[in-house]
């Protein structure tokens, strides 16, 4: 069969757009016949892929939305694709990856709701679920709810996606004791705490918060942490910040393609995310047995449940809280090794789920 996936941007590091590769590379190995529909690409194109690359024109990023939009059904009334899979919301899709919550649940009131950007992504969104046939992949059963709560979705065509982590996150007393090694040859000082945050939108995920929890604490406790920061996000503005802070140890490490040395060579994952409808960062912390501190607006804020070391933030005072923990953990005579983990993730291939499950919907 022959299968579109559109995604408005793919780079290597974002989690939508792991999950976007890893599904569209299980599908391919399938003997499937596979076009990308896109307006950017950072990184290797398959020479067996087609790209459909849109060159855009408008400035503003739902104008740039729309045009993919627009492009998506143009591309699809040629009838050269058995499905178009998507993982940003467009309109024309067959099989939606719901990489993000409802826009129309979640995003502005009042007369906010006449500004052209939330015309045009609820305008997207609507036409979108208009469709009595759209498929869908939610992230969890919450994120269905909400969308159920403006849509009349057909339950039968969705389904809930498990908590998928690959088995390489997954904590050994080996793998640990090999990361603490390498964690030793990066610090100056062994003792340090290191805060782990990873995020390719640095903003949405919160480090502006974090930096906001350090500046308030004394000397005395900031000296104590070391703040390693991984992702390809915009960095110019948080180096100037901590520059400022002359106490706290901190690390820029750029896009990672091996993040579970450092989820096990950490001491917390600092998370304090203000848009996330899941969190794969989460899951594969967990697995790796690393505390997490998280806010509740997180999809998977229910996997620390099963460990004693996470703490979730109430998103209305996020500040406030992760100030009182860091210096709460600052306090500690001893860090714990590792947390208890979650039992409810599960080390099976989410690729090979949802390519099942494409397979199984356009039988």
């Amino acid at each position: 069969m022959h299968f579109a996936f559109a995604i408005t941007e793919y780079f290597p590091f974002g989690g939508a757009q792991r999950d976007f590769f890893a599904v569209v590379t299980a599908m391919a190995k399938r003997g499937h016949k596979i076009s990308i529909i896109t307006a950017g690409w950072q990184g290797e194109k398959s020479p067996d892929w087609t790209f459909f690359l849109l060159t855009q024109k408008r400035p503003t990023n739902h104008g740039r939305l729309q045009e993919l939009s627009d492009y998506v059904i143009t591309l699809k009334q040629q009838h050269q694709f058995d499905a178009v899979v998507g993982f940003t919301r467009m309109a024309g899709l067959d099989i939606y990856f719901a990489a993000d919550n409802s826009f129309v649940a979640t995003r502005h009131k009042g007369l906010k709701r006449l500004l052209p950007r939330y015309r045009t992504y609820a305008s997207i969104e609507r036409v979108l679920f208009s469709n009595s046939d759209l498929k869908t992949f939610f992230l969890t059963e919450k994120q269905r709810s909400q969308y159920q709560s403006c849509f009349q979705l057909n339950l039968n065509n969705s389904v809930i996606l498990p908590v998928c982590v690959d088995q390489s996150f997954q904590y050994t007393e080996q793998k640990w004791q090999s990361a603490r090694q390498w964690r030793q040859t990066e610090l100056a000082d062994p003792n340090k705490i290191v805060l782990l945050f990873v995020a390719a939108d640095f903003k949405t995920k919160g480090l502006d918060r974090i930096i906001d929890a350090i500046e308030q604490l004394d000397e005395n406790k900031q000296v104590k942490f070391s703040l390693w920061i991984v992702g390809d996000g915009k960095a110019e503005k948080y180096k100037s910040r901590l520059e400022r802070l002359s106490q706290i140890d901190y690390k820029f490490w750029g896009g990672q393609s091996d993040l579970n040395q450092f989820y096990l060579a950490a001491d917390y994952l600092i998370h304090p995310a203000r848009k996330e409808a899941a969190g794969m960062v989460i899951a594969e912390a967990l697995a790796a047995r690393l505390p997490v501190y998280i806010t509740d607006i997180c999809g998977y804020a229910f996997l620390t449940s099963d460990d004693e070391y996470s703490v979730i933030l109430r998103e209305q005072t996020v500040t406030a809280e992760l100030i009182e923990v860091l210096q709460t953990i600052a306090m500690k005579a001893l860090i714990p090794e590792r947390g208890a983990g979650s039992a409810q993730i599960s080390y099976q291939s989410r690729s090979e789920f949802c390519a099942d499950q494409i397979e199984s919907w356009c039988a």
